[in-house]
């Protein structure tokens, strides 16, 4: 598993250097406790705007991938029935 990181640190690492263009937050997502699951985030620099979804994990580390309880998921088991 990856080294825990913050939101910004996972933004810079993506979306290059904050110095260089301006970022926003779009929306961020909570589940019903409030505990904040995703963040969408866009920057606008010389190559025009870029846009990631970030998702927040168990060890409240971000990532640009969804915790394995959030990811879409086909079961087969149902529709073998």
């Amino acid at each position: 598993m990856a080294a825990r990181q913050s939101l910004r640190v996972i933004v810079e690492k993506w979306l290059g250097s904050t110095r260089e263009q301006t970022i926003r937050v779009l929306a961020v997502h909570r589940s019903r406790s409030g505990r904040i699951l995703s963040v969408c985030v866009e920057a606008h620099g010389a190559t025009g705007p870029r846009t990631l979804f970030f998702f927040c994990h168990a060890d409240r580390g971000w990532q640009v991938f969804p915790p394995d309880g959030m990811r879409p998921a086909l079961n087969l088991e149902r529709l073998a029935a």
